[in-house]
């Protein structure tokens, strides 16, 4: 049995041997092997590494879901709004009321801008 044992740990090469002998290097090496895997089962005995329960994957499924849900909120709100502002300037381009329509073109230009501004210094405050 022991000698089984040992052409399992092996691979199979103790088994190929016709005379059935192993040299001093082989069994040099399946002692350490075994050492090895003795060591590392008392590890693994020692150590121990607590699953999750059922209940806490169920909460994260939930929290992603509502996640999900007030982003694609959000998404739409922002495809409606944007969706309203275009008819609004395409109704102010119709209807030819210039004020209106340049006011739109300088928030144009002005939101951008003030926008681009705040970030460069919000970016510059989190380096420092």
């Amino acid at each position: 049995m022991h000698k089984r044992r040992q052409a399992e740990m092996l691979g199979g090469e103790a088994a190929k041997q016709d005379d059935g002998e192993q040299t001093s290097e082989e069994l040099a090496d399946v002692i350490t092997s075994r050492k090895l895997r003795e060591g590392l089962d008392l590890i693994e005995a020692a150590v121990h590494v607590p699953t999750p329960s059922a209940a806490w994957f169920d909460q994260q499924i939930a929290s992603a879901k509502l996640q999900r849900k007030s982003k694609l909120m959000r998404d739409l709100v922002i495809l409606w709004i944007s969706a309203m502002l275009s008819f609004y300037v395409l109704y102010l381009t119709v209807t030819a009321q210039p004020v209106a329509f340049l006011s739109i073109q300088a928030a144009a230009i002005l939101v951008p801008l003030a926008w681009l501004i705040l970030r460069k210094q919000v970016d510059s405050h989190d380096t420092n």
